[in-house]
């Protein structure tokens, strides 16, 4: 499944494509996932390209499983402000014990947040007062 998930990942398609139907797709597929699909993309994800690894976080809301904070995680070190802001964003969906209790073993994502909030445009301070709000 999982090279089922990265030929998706990696075609080109206009962002409409992607949010229409492509994310529904990937969603689908990832449902379908074994622990070694899991394994695998955990083990790739950090040497896809920026966009590969935006579609992916687009992706991850799934709210109960613990390998999507983990790849969340792992992207968290990168330098695309756009992706950094992405992987905030998907935690948003993780307001239960999952998600509070991985953030309160990364309070630096926290911190994170309230730094950006100062050159945060709009949508994204909204974004991060509302994360700010689940989890702090």
């Amino acid at each position: 499944m999982y090279k089922e998930l990265d030929d998706l990942l990696s075609e080109e398609s206009t962002i409409d494509s992607w949010y229409d139907d492509g994310f529904l797709i990937a969603q689908d597929i990832m449902t379908n996932f074994l622990k070694e699909d899991w394994e695998e993309l955990s083990e790739n994800v950090l040497h896809k390209h920026p966009e590969w690894q935006k579609k992916l976080v687009y992706c991850l809301d799934h709210q109960i499983i613990e390998e999507e904070i983990a790849i969340i995680n792992k992207l968290f070190d990168t330098e695309d402000e756009e992706l950094l802001e992405m992987c905030i964003d998907a935690l948003r969906s993780f307001d239960n014990e999952l998600g509070h209790t991985y953030i309160n073993r990364h309070p630096e994502i926290i911190e994170m947040a309230e730094k950006k909030m100062h050159a945060a445009g709009n949508a994204t301070k909204r974004m991060l007062q509302n994360f700010l709000k689940i989890f702090k």
